[in-house]
Parts: C-alpha cells; sequence; structure tokens
C-alpha cells in the first residue's frame, strides 16, 4: 500500500491548506504506520503525519447525585427540546449569630430586607425581570445525605416573591424590601421575644428553614451564594437609638453555610432523553448527545477508534493530539455551557473508575500519564480539561502525554465521562448548565512522526 505525497513547501499558502484539509489519499499497499498525510516529505529522517479520528458522544444517567452542601442554592428552571422540562429547588436552615445583640423587647421596626446573593442567573432570554420565591420550609433538613431526587414539605403559598431584572449583570447582589410582609413581621416579634432563639435546636423547631424557587414557566435558573447575603436584615431600633440596628438570619453566618441541597424533577417526555430507561447504560441517541448538570445525565466518549488506527502504526512519536467536539448547539452569553470538562476514565461498567488516591482522569500534557510502580493511571492535582471557547463555541484539549503513553503500552486506553469539574469544585451540582452537540462531531486530531529507514 503506497501513500501518494504532496509536496507543500512551494505551494502558496492557501492552496497548501487545502491540500492539508482534504489529503491522504491511499492506494492498496503501503506500510500502515505511513497512514495520513505526511507535512515534510523532503526530510529524509523524518515523516510528520496527520490524521483525524472520528469519535462517538454517547449518553449515560448516574443513578442518584448527592446534592448536599453544595455551596450553591440552585433554583428555578429550563426547558429545551433535548432534555426536556427541569426544575431546580433548593432547600435551606437558616442560621444567626449568637454573639450579636438581639432587639430589645420594646424595639420598633425600621424595616426587612431579603438578600439574594446570585452567582450566576442562566436564561436564554433575560431582557424582562425574573421572579424569586421564597417559601417557608415544614420539617427539619436533617444530618443525611440528600440527593437531587430528595424533597421535603413545605408551605405552598411563599412567603413572599420578587421580580429583579438581571439583564445587564448575571452575578450580584439583590434584595427585596418585605417591612409590610406578614412572616417578617411575625419572625421580629419571635426575635424580640427570644423563647425561639435559646440556642440552634429550639429555632430550627419554630423555623426548619427556606425554599427557594424561580417563576412560573420563566425558563431562568439562578445559583445563589448561601451564607451572610442569602437571607433577611432586620433594620430596628432599641428604645433611645438615633441610628437603626442590623440583625440577619441567613442561610449562613461569619462565612459558615446552613445546612443545604437542591432538588432536581427532569420531564424529558417527547425528547431524545426520554429514551434513557436504565441507569449506568451508555445509550446513542442518533444525532446528537448532551449533558445536564444535576441532572446525572453525562455525555461518555467512546475513544475504541483510537485503538484501530495505533494499531497501524510502528516506531512513531506523537507530536500534537488535540481532542476536539463541537460547535455546542447553545452559546448565549446569558447561558452558557458548562465552561470545563472533566475528563475521567471509564469502561463497560460507564462508571468513574477510582483508585485509592481518586478518580483516575486523563492528565495534563507534560504531567505524568500513569503510576510506574502500579502501573494505575496517575493520581494528580493537574488534570486536562477539555476547555470551551466561547468564540467558536467548540471544546478543545491537546491530550498528546495521554496518547503517547497509550501507544507505548504504560497505560491501557479507557472511554470518557465528561464531567464539570474546575479545580477541585463541582460546577456539576452548581447550576442547570447543559451542552448538545453533534454525537459524532467528536475528533482527535493528530500529528505524529516516524523514523524512515534509508
Amino acid at each position: 500500500m503506497k501513500v501518494i505525497i504532496i509536496s507543500i513547501q512551494t505551494l502558496p499558502a492557501k492552496l497548501a491548506l487545502g491540500f492539508l484539509i482534504t489529503f491522504p489519499i491511499f492506494s492498496a499497499c503501503e506500510d500502515p504506520s505511513n497512514l495520513g498525510l505526511e507535512l515534510d516529505p523532503n526530510n529524509n529522517q523524518i515523516g510528520v503525519f496527520y490524521q483525524e479520528i472520528p469519535l462517538t458522544a454517547l449518553v449515560i444517567q448516574q443513578d442518584s447525585l448527592i446534592t448536599t452542601n453544595p455551596e450553591s442554592l440552585v433554583f428555578g428552571s429550563d426547558e429545551g427540546d433535548f432534555f426536556g422540562k427541569t426544575e431546580a429547588t433548593a432547600y435551606s436552615r437558616l442560621l444567626f449569630n449568637r454573639d450579636l445583640a438581639r432587639p430589645n423587647s420594646t424595639a420598633t421596626l425600621d424595616s426587612v430586607r431579603f438578600n439574594f446573593s446570585i452567582r450566576a442567573v442562566n436564561g436564554n432570554d433575560l431582557s424582562t425581570d425574573k421572579t424569586i420565591q421564597v417559601h417557608r420550609l415544614n420539617e427539619q433538613i436533617r444530618e443525611v445525605n440528600y440527593y437531587n431526587f430528595s424533597r421535603l414539605d413545605y408551605e405552598e403559598e411563599p412567603i413572599f416573591s420578587s421580580s429583579f431584572n438581571f439583564s445587564n449583570r448575571q452575578d450580584t447582589l439583590v434584595f427585596a424590601t418585605i417591612t409590610e410582609n406578614a412572616f417578617a413581621i411575625e419572625l421580629f416579634e419571635a426575635l424580640k421575644e427570644g423563647s425561639a432563639f435559646s440556642d440552634i435546636f429550639t429555632f430550627r423547631n419554630f423555623l426548619p428553614g427556606l425554599v427557594f424557587k424561580g417563576g412560573q414557566d420563566e425558563n431562568t435558573s439562578f445559583n445563589a451564594r448561601p451564607g451572610n447575603n442569602t437571607g433577611f436584615i432586620f433594620f430596628y431600633k432599641n428604645e433611645g437609638d438615633t441610628i437603626s440596628r442590623a440583625y440577619p438570619i441567613a442561610t449562613g453566618v461569619n462565612n459558615n453555610s446552613a445546612r443545604h441541597f437542591n432538588q432536581i424533577v427532569n420531564d424529558p417526555t417527547g425528547t431524545p432523553t426520554a429514551q434513557i430507561t436504565e441507569k449506568f447504560v451508555a445509550y446513542d441517541l442518533g444525532e446528537r448527545a448532551g449533558a445536564k448538570n444535576n441532572t446525572g445525565i453525562l455525555v461518555k466518549l467512546d475513544m475504541s477508534a483510537l485503538d484501530a488506527f495505533l494499531d497501524t502504526l510502528e516506531n512513531v512519536t506523537f507530536n500534537q493530539v488535540t481532542l476536539e467536539m463541537g460547535p455546542l448547539e447553545r452559546n448565549v452569553a446569558t447561558n452558557r455551557p458548562p465552561q470545563f470538562l472533566q475528563m475521567f476514565f471509564t469502561n463497560e461498567t460507564n462508571r468513574v473508575l477510582l483508585g485509592d488516591l481518586g478518580a483516575f482522569a486523563v492528565q495534563s500534557d507534560g504531567r505524568p500519564q500513569f503510576d510506574p510502580a502500579t502501573g494505575d493511571p496517575f493520581v494528580g492535582d493537574a488534570p486536562a480539561l477539555l476547555a470551551h471557547n466561547r468564540e467558536n463555541n467548540i471544546y478543545r484539549q491537546t491530550i498528546t502525554s495521554h496518547v503517547n503513553a497509550i501507544y507505548r503500552g504504560n497505560l491501557q486506553r479507557r472511554d470518557f465521562i465528561l464531567y464539570p469539574l474546575v479545580g477541585g469544585t463541582d460546577e456539576y451540582r452548581q447550576s442547570l448548565r447543559e451542552f448538545v452537540l453533534d454525537s459524532r462531531s467528536p475528533v482527535l486530531k493528530i500529528f505524529y512522526s516516524k523514523a524512515r529507514a534509508f
């Protein structure tokens, strides 16, 4: 079999680029290690070649997802033709500062605010005001793990609801003035009387917590930060005061957030993801694939096509291997996909593979890819991350060291589960972000060289 080689050194740049894209052309019986376009045919010792390996994106769903204390209150809704309608509800305890003097029994209330420390707002259209509803929780949040399917009882009618304009900024502190609110007045009277505030357990019996929801059919979701800046602030005067004092009752105090969790309800009726009926099973959903945060739905990359290519090669070195996928279907400035995806290893179980030191994943280029003592994949603090480029709307990362380790026999080739995880922060549990793409768009772009015989 022979490779037809075209010299591109003397061609105009645009024409040369055309050859780069359209070749190689193969005849019947060249050495398989010559597959690909040779980029430097006049070099007598080293041949440099280029090859693209198409991959397939599949979809899996985890069995359950723990959403306890993700340091994010996720609430609101999102609807589309791939995942269907997804609704998020956030539950949180409240805390008060026992070192802060409470209002006297004769104190007068000046005003009450409820602050929301908004980390992000996700929606295709934020040109109109968006609604946040706050409900009273009727039962205790206990010292157990809560999952994305967990639910607690709360009052159907909200304590209050307020609308805000997020068209100019999605990470901001907003507040609702609720001075005339019946619940706020009741809470202030209890604060003055004091018996419900004798200790944290008595307080939880009086007020188990709050529930946060978005407005109906607004197709907007929120990520709020639990803590001092999400909760009530009572402004009051004790007898004889000339200025107001402030007393917070919030979802956290002194940088400690109260116990919280997020409930996610997904209805995929009439969408491609309605085909997903079993957990930890890889589904080929046809032309499209995608992942949605907090639902357990993730993308699995079938990397088996790499095996067939590597089996054709002898005595080569990989100069650069890039994994790309996309473009994505949605890339709205106010509704971005997850910025980074970590490439965890998986196998036929469709679960993330774990070692004694943590999850196995592709490591950054130039970093160890395997543990020479055990032969296991290396577990380090610098994983390779597929990064979303907002300009061309694709995910991309170089994985040259990873492929070199596979080719040399130091590392077993494995499929990838793509998971939004950045710097140890579990981004997957912090929003309803998603991405959808052509399931055949992932590709490995490979530059490699081989020693040439004289």
